[in-house]
């Protein structure tokens, strides 16, 4: 059986996970692909899923927030939210291979909406789960991608 190439992350929609936006947003120094990643949104098409969203608005302040939503609007063709609930079934199949109820909820947007690729700076989201539906890649591991797609 031929394996299929993997997926470029310039011709899918992807994932930020919560973690990318803050520390992009805030420009954590000790992890500067976030800011990278988010000076790319004009190149990349990325889904912002209700779940996440809402972590955005616990965790984020004001400012931030507006500075999100400015982000939004001025690629609006690139970036698009979510709004849609997920299915309560799928969140407890995630939730039966071992997830916390915010990252089984995550997980069960990307797999609704045919994600391919989530963009995550936490080392252990879904590290337990097998056979995920879509790639798991951390901000620099995008970056090379992107940067690799373009050249």
């Amino acid at each position: 059986m031929r394996r299929l190439p993997p997926v470029s992350i310039l011709d899918e929609w992807i994932v930020f996970d919560t973690n990318i936006w803050i520390f992009g947003l805030r420009r954590v120094p000790n992890i500067p692909a976030c800011a990278q990643l988010l000076e790319c949104l004009d190149r990349l098409r990325v889904v912002l899923p209700r779940q996440i969203l809402q972590e955005l608005q616990a965790n984020l302040s004001e400012n931030e927030i507006t500075t999100l939503f400015r982000l939004l609007s001025r690629f609006p063709g690139r970036l698009r939210i979510s709004w849609d609930k997920t299915s309560p079934q799928i969140i407890s199949k995630y939730q039966r291979e071992g997830c916390k109820l915010g990252d089984a909820v995550i997980a069960a947007h990307l797999e609704e909406l045919d994600i391919k690729i989530l963009v995550s700076e936490n080392r252990d989201f879904l590290k337990e789960i097998r056979n995920l539906p879509f790639r798991r890649l951390s901000a620099s591991q995008a970056l090379a991608e992107l940067k690799q797609s373009t050249t």
